[in-house]
């Protein structure tokens, strides 16, 4: 307060005191100073070294200017707008604006409160516009929010490249702005065949050593190999040996480490006969991508394995005996197939007891019908009765199967008639004393009696007699001999009881033989 006293005494101007109940709050205008008052107080800032601008004023101009705008505003601007001033003209008066010969969007304007409308939204006057742009700038919210909430509330033409051009011009926004979407899909061109591109890179320390990896980027091949030191010339001497046991690639990429810029390094590269050598981007280890990932998944595998200095060779042995037979995620087909032309073969081989063509020929049967079922002739199975007066199910044996692979009928004999059955309408027998046995039939074929046309059924096993029964014979001597066999020591063969091999009270008797070529039984072979 003396200092304020003393600026007033310095100007000589009357101290009264009034109490402050009686004080008012003061406006701009009584605060204008006059000519006189001016010139002292600029002389008395120059004095005290502070610029010549009034810091109440200074403090007025920028409340003004931060001030919202403000629809009073916007209509006043409207209609002092060349262009816009003429539309709301016209639809003041009441005209309409497409018999004005007005294109869209100013066709669809309306006026409302003195301002102009774009359906639901306000159009700003080109001198309002860039305020606009800041009150929606405001908050830094991105491009995208920006867009919403203009949306909401204004228009004008071209509003939406307005406000990309205010966002990305914003130097704040630029400093504290995300990094760029990443690159998902892949940027190396697949190549046409194996060793044509290799992916280079070192892991480690791993139990104390480092591992170079070289992957194969057609057929995912991988390559691991324990290196003492990562010097330009251990490298060398590591990819002279795999260049000489699977050729020179076209192309080999790495990083920059200072083992891949040796220019020994370049020279061994040139003499060797690769065209090209590429480097992955500084810091961006991503572009090396084949090797980078390749180093993640077999230190994480060794991790898993509990490596030591001691097991390093033989662990990595493991797993790469393993991962390159395992299909890959993205070739579909194993390293190994693709890199050698065939599967590897490991001690998990063991375990198929089948060889390849009989694989093969399962997986083309499996192809065709996942469900398939088949039954060899002699076995008993269930079928259904086709009577109601019957049981559903009834027990019966298999004659034949009718027709050639894939022709799912057969000719089942019940109590010596011939049933004709789809597989549908046939299961298993299971019986604890009779399950799943053959019994042996004559190899010779059968024809039917019905009509002209024979119908050529093959049965296996049996002993063969000098005459061709008929179908009625053959029935009632089947049906007759059912009931009389019994289990051999085979356990999957019935013979009947009062056969030579069984009885022993009977004699053996004289034996037919004819000129006929015989074929040993199918035996069943779960």
């Amino acid at each position: 307060m003396a200092n304020y006293a003393d600026y007033l005494a310095h100007f000589n101007f009357d101290v009264v005191y009034k109490p402050t109940s009686q004080n008012t709050n003061a406006d701009y205008c009584s605060r204008i100073p006059s000519q006189s008052t001016q010139t002292d107080v600029d002389r008395l800032s120059l004095h005290e070294g502070r610029n010549n601008e009034d810091e109440f004023e200074q403090f007025a101009l920028n409340q003004i200017q931060q001030l919202p705008v403000r629809a009073e505003h916007i209509a006043r601007e409207t209609r002092k707008d060349p262009h816009l001033g003429k539309i709301y003209r016209e639809l003041e008066l009441g005209r309409n604006l497409a018999q004005s010969n007005y294109k869209a969007p100013e066709v669809k304007y309306t006026l409302a409160a003195n301002c102009l409308l774009f359906e639901h939204r306000v159009v700003i006057p080109p001198t309002l516009r860039e305020a606009i742009l800041n009150d929606l700038h405001a908050a830094h919210i991105g491009v995208v929010k920006m867009k919403g909430l203009a949306r909401s509330f204004v228009y004008w033409p071209r509003i939406d490249a307005d406000i990309e051009r205010t966002a990305k011009s914003c130097t704040e926004c630029a400093r504290h702005a995300p990094a760029p979407p990443k690159f998902s899909s892949h940027h190396w061109e697949y190549p046409n065949g194996p060793w044509e591109r290799i992916h280079v890179d070192y892991a480690g320390p791993v139990a104390g050593a480092m591992l170079l990896i070289v992957v194969d980027a057609y057929s995912k091949w991988v390559e691991v190999k324990i290196a003492t030191s990562t010097t330009a010339a251990a490298t060398i001497n590591i990819l002279d040996t795999l260049f000489a046991a699977y050729g020179a690639p076209i192309t080999l990429v790495s990083d920059n480490g200072p083992q891949f810029t040796a220019e020994e390094f370049k020279t061994f590269l040139q003499r060797g006969g690769v065209k090209y050598h590429k480097f992955s981007a500084p810091y961006h280890p991503a572009t090396n991508g084949q090797a980078e990932r390749y180093v993640q998944t077999i230190k994480r595998a060794l991790k898993a394995m509990g490596t030591t200095t001691n097991t390093l060779q033989a662990n990595l042995n493991e797993f790469l005996q393993q991962y390159r037979k395992a299909p890959h995620a993205e070739t579909g087909e194993s390293p190994a197939k693709l890199f050698l032309g065939r599967n590897i073969r490991t001690r998990l081989d063991l375990v198929r007891p089948l060889d390849a063509s009989t694989k093969v020929s399962e997986k083309q049967q499996a192809s065709f019908n996942s469900s398939f079922r088949s039954f060899t002739p002699g076995q008993r199975v269930y079928c259904l009765s086709g009577n109601p007066r019957m049981d559903k199910w009834i027990p019966g044996i298999i004659a034949a199967r009718l027709g050639d692979f894939g022709d799912l009928h057969y000719d089942i004999i019940y109590e010596g008639k011939h049933l004709k059955r789809h597989i549908d309408q046939i299961r298993h027998f299971h019986d604890k004393d009779y399950n799943e046995r053959y019994i042996p039939i004559a190899n010779e074929p059968m024809l039917c009696e019905s009509g002209d046309k024979s119908r050529r059924m093959h049965f296996y096993g049996g002993i063969m007699t000098s005459r061709q029964p008929t179908i009625n014979e053959r029935s009632s001597s089947m049906s007759e001999s059912s009931s009389n066999w019994t289990d051999t020591p085979d356990a999957r063969f019935l013979t009947p009881s009062n056969s030579p091999e069984r009885s022993s009270e009977n004699s053996s008797p004289m034996l037919r033989r004819s000129d006929r070529q015989r074929r040993p039984p199918l035996r069943f072979s779960p």
